[in-house]
């Protein structure tokens, strides 16, 4: 029995009828498995009691329900399928640091996020602080340890980590069959938006000309480039997410469709050109003015927002439009999504609106 989730309505029939009665798992291209994977371990949707199973360009992964991601899967029936003994990281952690103190074994971080061979963890309350980071990169197969100590700040998204074992924070992070190489301590790489680098792959035209106004390390810009063919005019205004982008292009194979421009997005992005924009920023109402410049005529921008969730996407799309208006262009809201949370009722979503 064989389903395709081709659209909303289909997942929604699929988690009605059939997950509770049927032992189910999702196909998925070899390049994807991993950053699919890591998504349904996010949303809970993965089921651990079953085998992921290999082909030669293919993986299936089991699932309890359908997953809503922005990616192609083929939906199938498991019928003989093989039992796996759970791996829990967090219980084999424990196990080697059954004996530090007390107060620190409590506050032992259940959460991290692991970038290549890199680890980014919290550790408030802890001691000691090197020995525990240390088991974390045994269990978890990491070179160096990081401790997010301040998060992420100002327009350049610099990260503030400190060592806690080993010195080298520079990786090479695999998602969606591209490759991110980039220093962890240095540039910031939000796992929180996997599912929007994986839609990314699949809304441009193969040669459609997009400007990424802030392309970073090649968040967006490579998932265009590679997978979709389309060309980029990549804009970055940190030295350091400059560099490891173009050498990002050179790794994934795409300087002859990918132009870096080091620089502010408002004095290097090409005027005019346009198709399609990316605007990966948490504030992009602010340079909406100017992103409407970078079109030819009319075209589709991905317009982030960091805002009070009950202003998406409404309230968002109203200040957007008024932006427009100013400029004798009409918006209108082809897509809309909540990409996380940031705090309570704070949110990062991302509207997909036509100029014309």
């Amino acid at each position: 029995m064989v389903y395709t989730a081709e659209d909303g309505r289909a997942k929604l029939f699929f988690r009605v009828f059939i997950v509770g009665f049927v032992a189910l798992a999702i196909v998925v291209g070899k390049n994807q498995a991993e950053t699919i994977k890591c998504i349904l371990v996010e949303q809970g949707i993965i089921d651990d009691k079953r085998k992921i199973k290999r082909y030669e360009d293919k993986v299936e992964i089991p699932v309890k329900a359908i997953p809503d991601i922005a990616a192609e899967f083929e939906v199938v029936e498991q019928k003989n399928y093989l039992q796996r003994k759970p791996f829990i990281p967090f219980e084999e952690i424990k196990k080697l640091l059954k004996d530090i103190p007390e107060r620190d074994l409590k506050h032992l971080p259940r959460k991290w996020e692991k970038f290549g061979d890199v680890l980014v963890v919290k550790m408030p309350g802890i001691s000691e602080k090197e020995r525990v980071a240390r088991a974390y990169a045994q269990v978890l197969d990491c070179k160096t340890v990081l401790e997010d100590v301040r998060g992420i700040s100002g327009i350049t998204r610099t990260p503030h980590f400190t060592f806690i074992y080993g010195d080298n924070a520079e990786t090479v992070h695999i998602e969606n069959g591209i490759k991110y190489r980039f220093d962890v301590s240095r540039i910031m790489f939000s796992s929180g938006n996997v599912d929007e680098r994986i839609r990314m792959a699949s809304v441009a035209q193969r040669h459609e000309v997009v400007v990424d106004m802030f392309a970073g390390i090649g968040y967006f810009t490579l998932p265009l480039a590679v997978h979709g063919g389309a060309k980029v005019f990549a804009c970055e205004i940190n030295p350091v997410a400059y560099t490891y982008l173009s050498h990002n292009c050179m790794l994934n194979q795409v300087t002859d469709r990918v132009v870096p421009l080091l620089g502010d997005c408002r004095k290097v992005a090409p005027q005019g050109v346009a198709s399609r924009i990316v605007m990966g920023y948490f504030d992009s109402l602010s340079f909406l003015s100017h992103a409407l410049g970078v079109l030819k005529n009319e075209g589709v921008i991905h317009l982030h927002q960091k805002c009070r969730e009950e202003d998406f996407p409404e309230r968002i799309l109203k200040k957007a439009a008024r932006t427009a208006r100013e400029q004798g262009k009409k918006v209108e809201l082809l897509f809309n999504k909540k990409i996380k949370s940031y705090a309570p009722r704070i949110i990062h979503g991302v509207l997909d609106i036509m100029i014309s």
